[in-house]
């Protein structure tokens, strides 16, 4: 009976310690709930960057921030870099593109297209088509 109690034992152990292992590395691999995109501009130029979302079931705007670092001096033509921030809703692809827009007269003078991928458990990352 001792030798069959210390396999019970042997087994319990090895079994913990598989699923403790099993855990870990599902946690590492999960994904991004929010995903970034970094869009940059020189200070005092009349412009400003403007997004669409081409499906909001998808993805949906969080929030925008500017680098704290960046053009601290104030000084005009110095890169200030403007963060905006997605997260998913649903499985699916959708882009979005964002407009260099002229504040004076509305005009587009560039764009930058992203295509942002959202899984079945709402990871999102963005992908190169």
């Amino acid at each position: 009976m001792e030798k069959d109690s210390m396999i019970k034992t042997i087994v319990i152990v090895v079994l913990a310690i598989v699923t403790s292992i099993a855990m870990i590395l599902a946690n590492q691999n999960k994904g991004k709930k929010e995903v970034e995109i970094t869009m940059d501009i020189n200070a005092g130029i009349p412009f400003k960057w403007e997004y669409k979302i081409s499906d909001e079931k998808i993805v949906k705007f969080v929030k925008q921030y500017v680098k704290e670092d960046n053009n601290k001096d104030g000084m005009v033509g110095a890169k200030v870099s403007t963060n905006y921030v997605f997260e998913g809703l649903k499985e699916g692809k959708t882009q979005v593109i964002f407009s260099f827009v002229d504040i004076t007269d509305g005009t587009i003078s560039k764009q930058e297209i992203y295509t942002l991928k959202v899984d079945k458990n709402k990871n999102i990352e963005i992908v190169s088509e």
